[in-house]
């Protein structure tokens, strides 16, 4: 992202980091709608539209990460994009965007190459952001994770926080990319990393069938496997957990 080159008047009074500013121009947005003859409500989803289908840049960043990447680009003023996100969220402008690699800005932001910020990952999950979403590679955050090279300590500090959050956040480490690899394999090259999984392995096998078989979750009511009856699944209206751990169930389901 080069602000100068890849921002338009919106994207500058992003960067900017007024909210105040950022809340009258959504309010002009909506006047414009109204004076075209919207009524109020169709009005204020016509500008959610609008706002969730803007992109910048040659990768096509859409909202929720481009704030991420404001973050990175003045920290100082992180707090204030994370106000920009929570109002946008408060205006039902969809967190599951994904830029061109097919990355949304939860799987950016406590990714660690280079972003890394856990805050702005609890304010998109808050808000219903998918944990385990896949880029275009069908990979998922972990695998990134996972790939760490050297045995730098702020490295491995950045990436052992980094599988934690996803873990304990409903992140499955079975999920397999394009080339049929799960981020599991990669995880027993570093001592941190494995103690990571072992020790929500162990929590979730506790658990037993209160929890999700692929994010470990247990907060909704768990449907069962209608082959095997034994694996528990979240519902396909909340998350995608059967259906992405298939490939890995179908293995060991039995009638």
């Amino acid at each position: 992202m080069e602000p100068n080159r890849d921002l338009d008047t919106f994207g500058n009074l992003l960067l900017r980091g007024n909210l105040q500013s950022v809340i009258i121009d959504h309010g002009e947005r909506v006047k414009r709608l109204m004076d075209n003859g919207l009524e109020f409500g169709a009005a204020l989803e016509g500008v959610t539209s609008d706002l969730y289908a803007l992109r910048w840049g040659p990768t096509e960043v859409p909202i929720y990460n481009l704030l991420g990447l404001f973050s990175q680009i003045v920290p100082a003023q992180r707090l204030k994009y994370h106000a920009f996100a929570e109002f946008f969220i408060d205006g039902k402008v969809p967190v599951d965007g994904k830029d061109l690699s097919g990355t949304t800005a939860l799987s950016h932001c406590f990714s660690t190459k280079p972003s890394f910020d856990l805050g702005y990952a609890q304010i998109l999950y808050s808000a219903g952001a998918d944990v385990n979403s896949r880029n275009r590679f069908g990979a998922t955050v972990a695998h990134e994770i996972v790939m760490v090279y050297g045995n730098e300590p702020e490295v491995l500090r950045r990436a052992t926080a980094a599988l934690e959050w996803f873990l304990t956040h409903g992140g499955s480490v079975d999920i397999a990319d394009g080339d049929g690899t799960a981020a599991r394999v990669l995880v027993s090259r570093f001592r941190m990393l494995s103690s990571v999984v072992q020790k929500e392995d162990s929590r979730r096998k506790a658990a037993g069938a209160s929890s999700c078989s692929l994010c470990g979750r247990g907060e909704e009511k768990l449907l069962s496997c209608s082959r095997c009856k034994t694996a528990k699944y979240c519902s396909p209206a909340v998350r995608a957990c059967q259906k992405l751990d298939w490939p890995r169930h179908k293995k060991l389901c039995k009638c």
